[in-house]
């Protein structure tokens, strides 16, 4: 999955419907998808990235990212609380220990919004800690141009 290869907080804000199996995340609408991340290790503190998802490529984004974390990863645990589930995970990334927490919270089918920290053995640029947000917003249909599974 192309963007489960960032940096690790990245990695599990931005597969935060896919890291777990289908029972436990919601599947977000078919469309396009707009999701906004904010926190340190982003140019100007922000990303914007448009991922157009179909049906299809939601189960296949959810089943590479499931193996992606039971490779990488000592522990990840998912639950649902109402409209949020909850992952805590402890990984290795590119020989980087990291422990996690990330908190997703529904908000109808339209949006969610994501609180993710972790903490690293290895800092990268002097920090051992992150903190970030990933906010998604459905936008409406793909474009006709516009594969399922890709970023713009």
């Amino acid at each position: 999955m192309k963007p489960c290869i960032a940096f690790p907080i990245t990695v599990l804000a931005i597969c935060a419907f896919a890291s777990a199996s289908e029972s436990e995340y919601p599947a977000r609408k078919p469309g396009l998808w707009e999701m906004t991340m904010k926190g340190a290790n982003f140019p100007g503190g922000v990303m914007r990235s448009n991922l157009c998802i179909d049906a299809a490529s939601e189960v296949k984004n959810n089943a590479t990212t499931e193996s992606y974390m039971k490779s990488n990863c000592s522990k990840f645990d998912t639950r649902k609380e109402g409209n949020t589930w909850i992952a805590d995970s402890v990984c290795t990334f590119s020989g980087i220990h990291t422990a996690s927490h990330q908190v997703t919270t529904m908000k109808g089918e339209d949006a969610y919004h994501t609180d993710g920290t972790s903490t690293h053995d290895s800092p990268k640029h002097g920090e051992k800690s992150d903190v970030m947000t990933v906010d998604g917003k459905w936008l409406g249909a793909c474009k006709p141009s516009q594969k399922p599974d890709t970023f713009k």
